[in-house]
């Protein structure tokens, strides 16, 4: 297993350059363009559940979880999603590996949850063993089973490959390798040294929403005008630009100016109260009482003292920042891997989303996975992050995602209303537009049922 980031040739796949929303600030005028429209039984027939389940879900990669869970060998973790039950480990000899997680005598599962120090996979109904490596070890009263060759009865391994520290897996012994279904979103990222990154928690929340509504609300910044007032004061939500890939996309979004859409435009006290609010726990300042805009020397502008703030606050930490860029250290990159997974990093914080679908159309889980910058070399062990299940509204993950995960109690009912049939999209958002041009890929849906006109018709 080779990490993505060592791999040539890891953008392959098609690029779609969207640069018509480089910067919508400048795009006067209404389009000619048709809406963009998308079914909304997607989102609550138990029908595509199905689909979905069947010919989708086993097919995909899926974050699994962290090279920080698994950091020395024995240790595992389960990985469910629906129906599908992963178990990934580290053998005895360090080597990271996937298996379904099930007994090859009766179907039960193997493994639940997470642990340390594990010498064998033993099912705990009739004793079955395998070795880390897959391989069967033991079958008790063997002679009562006749003739039973060992090979055929390996565990079924999983496809298996990591992007800095996240760990995928995927269902399908057919599938293309991680790099290819990336895209060009690990060399987009290179210069974050995704490497460098250590999770410190997980959390899971359920949530009473379609695993869709949930994935859509980070899949787009148009919700920023409505939701998330505070970051108009110092995002420019106009200027972001996208691309997109086969299963991947991306939008760069610039902090430490004001919105566009403002008027008059925020004085810099303005802007620095609201520096200070979101990205108080990064770069320690009070949000109620951030104190004055500090002088802005001559050849700098606001950005920059911000982005020296933050650099300063980091230092302090012990985290060296000086290789980034003011522009690096104020924008946020965000990845949406096809389908349900958000990447979230500026060059001191990753953060990682991920939805899986629940027991009904109108239930999934939410999952957030918190990373810690390292310096670059730094080779302490990775330590196990906290791992806690929380219930929606009983755990703070900052005020912008606060209000995200608010909004998901409410996101779901109006999908059900008999009036409502179709999902209205803008051209800004396409990464919403490109999992459903990539669900009818995996669904079979021909002809498409996306109506209007996009960069995928």
């Amino acid at each position: 297993m080779t990490d993505i980031a060592a791999r040539p040739n890891s953008d392959e796949g098609t690029y779609v350059d969207i640069g018509s929303l480089r910067s919508r600030s400048e795009n006067a005028g209404v389009s000619d363009r048709r809406p963009i429209t998308v079914p909304a039984d997607r989102y609550i027939s138990a029908e595509f559940a199905a689909l979905e389940n069947e010919r989708m879900w086993p097919k995909v990669w899926q974050l699994a979880t962290t090279l920080d869970s698994v950091p020395k060998p024995g240790d595992f973790v389960e990985f469910t999603l629906g129906r599908l039950s992963a178990i990934v480990l580290r053998d005895q000899s360090g080597t990271l590996r996937a298996f379904q997680n099930v007994c090859l005598h009766r179907g039960i599962e193997l493994c639940h949850g997470s642990g340390e120090g594990l010498t064998e996979l033993r099912c705990q109904y009739h004793r079955w063993c395998w070795s880390l490596d897959g391989a069967l070890k033991e079958i008790p009263s063997r002679r009562d089973f006749g003739v039973v060759d060992n090979d055929e009865y390996g565990l079924r391994a999983l496809s298996i490959d990591t992007w800095g520290p996240l760990v995928f897996v995927n269902f399908d012994a057919d599938a293309m390798p991680l790099a290819n279904y990336l895209g060009g979103a690990p060399a987009d990222a290179a210069h974050q040294d995704l490497d460098d990154f250590r999770c410190r928690f997980q959390i899971t929340v359920p949530v009473p929403a379609n695993w869709k509504t949930t994935a859509d609300g980070f899949s787009e910044t148009l919700h920023v005008q409505g939701l998330h007032l505070e970051l108009l004061q110092i995002y420019d939500d106009l200027d972001s630009d996208q691309v997109a890939w086969d299963h991947a996309a991306r939008s760069r979004q610039p902090y430490g100016r004001p919105s566009p859409r403002i008027r008059p435009t925020p004085s810099d006290q303005e802007v620095w109260n609201a520096y200070a609010a979101v990205f108080s726990s990064r770069v320690g300042l009070d949000p109620a009482d951030p104190g004055e805009v500090p002088p802005i020397g001559e050849g700098q502008s606001l950005l920059s003292v911000m982005a020296d703030q933050l650099r300063a606050a980091r230092a302090a930490q012990g985290i060296d920042l000086d290789r980034f860029t003011d522009e690096q250290l104020m924008t946020l990159d965000q990845y949406n891997i096809f389908p349900n997974i958000t990447v979230l990093v500026f060059p001191d914080l990753l953060s990682v989303l991920r939805s899986r679908p629940g027991d009904s159309p109108d239930e999934c889980f939410l999952d957030a996975f918190q990373f810690d910058r390292v310096n670059p070399g730094d080779d302490s062990e990775r330590t196990k992050p906290l791992c806690v299940d929380v219930p929606l509204g009983e755990a703070s993950f900052g005020v912008v995602l606060d209000q995200d995960f608010a909004l998901l109690r409410h996101a779901q009912r109006g999908l059900h209303q008999p009036g409502f049939t179709r999902l209205t999209l803008a051209q800004e958002e396409i990464r919403v537009v490109n999992t459903h041009r990539n669900l009818e890929r995996y669904l079979g849906i021909e002809p498409s049922e996306i109506e209007g006109d996009h960069p995928f018709a």
